[in-house]
């Protein structure tokens, strides 16, 4: 495929319902454990285009959605930083470079609108893809960081 036939355009609202069964089926397709379905990703997806709009991007081929990539800013205390977000591509257009163009585009726009200096974002560490892919991009492991997660009732319960 030639990468001019990949156009990236800023995503829309009415994009999320497709996106949706793209995100799904992306994740079915790495198997990771995380079961998205149609529903929980349009949550998941509505919440980050409703949180920061302009940093949501599509990929079309031929006209049709093959990918997405949508992402926050969070004022740090040594400038703006990309932060989490989400990128996925369909499983029949993966490996064609589409993700790479779509962190070009968010990165280039959040370092022009919000001078962006930092992307902080979460991967699997057990899986080789996308993590390779994120390194070879000068993505770097934190050391001095842990992902930590607990469950709000047993924190409650916890506090009782």
């Amino acid at each position: 495929m030639l990468m001019s036939a990949v156009k990236i355009r800023a995503m829309k609202k009415s994009d999320i319902k497709k996106l949706s069964s793209i995100y799904s089926d992306a994740y079915a397709a790495f198997d990771v454990g995380e079961k998205w379905d149609s529903k929980s990703a349009y949550k998941l997806l509505f919440y980050w285009f409703k949180r920061q709009p302009d940093l949501g991007f599509v990929a079309e081929v031929d006209g049709k959605l093959a990918g997405a990539f949508i992402a926050g800013i969070k004022p740090w205390w040594d400038g703006n930083h990309l932060v989490d977000g989400e990128i996925f591509v369909d499983p029949g257009f993966q490996k064609m470079g589409i993700g790479s163009l779509l962190m070009k585009e968010l990165c280039a726009k959040a370092r022009k609108k919000y001078r962006a200096v930092v992307f902080d974002t979460l991967t699997f560490r057990s899986q080789d893809f996308p993590l390779r892919w994120y390194k070879k991009l000068g993505f770097g492991e934190i050391n001095e960081w842990v992902l930590i997660s607990a469950s709000v009732t047993g924190i409650l319960e916890k506090l009782k």
